[in-house]
This record gives C-alpha cells, sequence and structure tokens, in this order.
C-alpha cells in the first residue's frame, strides 16, 4: 500500500510541480504558448526521510502526427524496495487533446493505466475517458487486461467545459486561465470519479509563502487542492516552487496519510 501512495504522489508532484509558467509570473506575462511547449520532456525523483529515489517520473508533451492535435504523457514507476513492495508498478497517464483557435486546448480522450506484477504474472486495468463536447457527453470506460469491464456516459453540466488533468494543466502554463500573480485562484473544471467538480489553484502571497519553511523566500510558490482521497491525503493539498529562473525545482504532497509530508524535487540531470 505504501509503495502505491509514495507513486502517486510523485505522480501528483510531478504534474504540479511542472504545471506553470516561471517563477516570476507575478512581475510579467511569461506563459508559453502551446507550440513552445511542443517537445518538452523532464524527469523527477522523490525521496521521502532517508529514502532516496523511491520513485521516478517522466512528463512528455508533443505534437501528434495530425496538426493541432498533442499527447501529454505522464509516466511514474518505483524503484529499488518501493518497486519490489509494489510489483514493479508503472502508472501511465495520457492524454490527446486538441488546440483550438483560442489558443486553449480541448480533451479528446484520456487514458489512465496500472501495470504491475503479482504472482509472477503481469497484470493491467486502465480507465478511458472520452470527451463529446458536441453532444455534451463524458464517457467512462474500465478496462481489465485490455477487456472492457463497464461504460459510463455522463452529461456535461450546461456552461461547462470540462477538461482532463493533463489537458487542465497545460492550459493553466500557456496562460488560459489568465496570469499567475501573488493572491490569484483559480478554479478550473474537471471531472474525476465522483462526478464534475474543480480542481482549486492558489498563488500564496509573500507573507503566506514564508510560513512554508521547506520552500525559499523567493521565486512563486503555488498550492492545488485537489480531492483527498486521491493520493490519500488529509488535507488535499499539494505545494510546488518555482525559482528565479522558473524552473520547477520542489514540491510537498501535504498531510499523507500514515506518512505525513511528502516530498519531490526535480532530477540535477535536468537543472
Amino acid at each position: 500500500m505504501i509503495a502505491r501512495v509514495f507513486l502517486s504522489i510523485l505522480l501528483a508532484s510531478v504534474l504540479l510541480l511542472f504545471a506553470t509558467g516561471p517563477a516570476n509570473a507575478q512581475e510579467e506575462n511569461t506563459s508559453k504558448t502551446i507550440q513552445e511547449l511542443d517537445g518538452e520532456h523532464y524527469r523527477y525523483s522523490i525521496d521521502f526521510l532517508i529514502f532516496k529515489r523511491l520513485a521516478e517520473g517522466e512528463l512528455r508533451f508533443s505534437e501528434t502526427d495530425q496538426p493541432n492535435v498533442y499527447k501529454a504523457e505522464l509516466i511514474g514507476r518505483t524503484l529499488g524496495i518501493a518497486s519490489w513492495l509494489a510489483g514493479d508498478r508503472t502508472q501511465t497517464y495520457s492524454s490527446l487533446m486538441v488546440l483550438g483557435p483560442d489558443g486553449s486546448l480541448r480533451s479528446i480522450e484520456h487514458v489512465g493505466k496500472i501495470v504491475k506484477r503479482r504472482w509472477g504474472k503481469w497484470q493491467n486495468r486502465s480507465l478511458r475517458l472520452s470527451y463529446d463536447y458536441a453532444h455534451g457527453k463524458v464517457s467512462e470506460e474500465k478496462f481489465k487486461e485490455g477487456v472492457s469491464l463497464w461504460k459510463k456516459e455522463h452529461d456535461i453540466p450546461l456552461g461547462q467545459q470540462p477538461v482532463d488533468m493533463l489537458t487542465a494543466f497545460y492550459n493553466l502554463r500557456s496562460g488560459v486561465y489568465g496570469p499567475l500573480v501573488r493572491g490569484t485562484r483559480l478554479l478550473i473544471p474537471t471531472y474525476s470519479g465522483k462526478g464534475f467538480v474543480d480542481i482549486e489553484v492558489s498563488v500564496l502571497t509573500v507573507e503566506q509563502q514564508a510560513k512554508q519553511s521547506y520552500f525559499p523566500s523567493h521565486g512563486l510558490l503555488i498550492m492545488a487542492t485537489i480531492d483527498p482521497e486521491i493520493f490519500e491525503t488529509g488535507s488535499g493539498n499539494l505545494y510546488f516552487w518555482f525559482d528565479n529562473q522558473g524552473l520547477p525545482a520542489r514540491g510537498i504532497v501535504e498531510d499523507v496519510i500514515g506518512l505525513g509530508d511528502v516530498r519531490g524535487s526535480i532530477d540535477e540531470e535536468e537543472l
């Protein structure tokens, strides 16, 4: 169970560490266009107490062969003792999204997949979300060993345009939801197993940032609040910090049940 939590935390940390624009965004609009983000590939690692590199993660973003259709992948792998405990567990989240005339991305499909070994046999299960904005529907389908177990269809609330988590964060990076300045609070509509909900993103003030001792006083500190059950936390709060060069360098998943705060950082080779 602990190894599974570590890997989920890593994936959350990678997303949140990499979600936004440079740390001086509060001073000027430095968001990148989607075209400028094309081809990015970063690696992250996670530590807990005295244990180093319990898991690693990758985040990739690139345009597909189809013009204006992009693919994002978030991949997490357990390492060392965590890998042994979790059966060489790998979690992959992939999203297809289309770039609209207004510069925003809209979800086409999002797939979450878990592959692990149990009693010497490989197992895989996945969940696919398909977005049909024209008909106001989100389809949800669960698979085990490649076989469909069930499929559900949900009506999108009137006036909303929910996106999957990867599409949401690339929209955030490209400034679709507005510039990130200290004191800003954003609500991003998405869909989870609990239905249509919001991801809450807050840019901390100087005074709020000073209370977080793990992070330096310079740069920009951002907090995101999600459903606490997703990553088995008490508060649902995640913090991520950007240095003065705009590098997404540190993050914390707060109050993980049974573990406390868990910290992640970018690999030194990425510096």
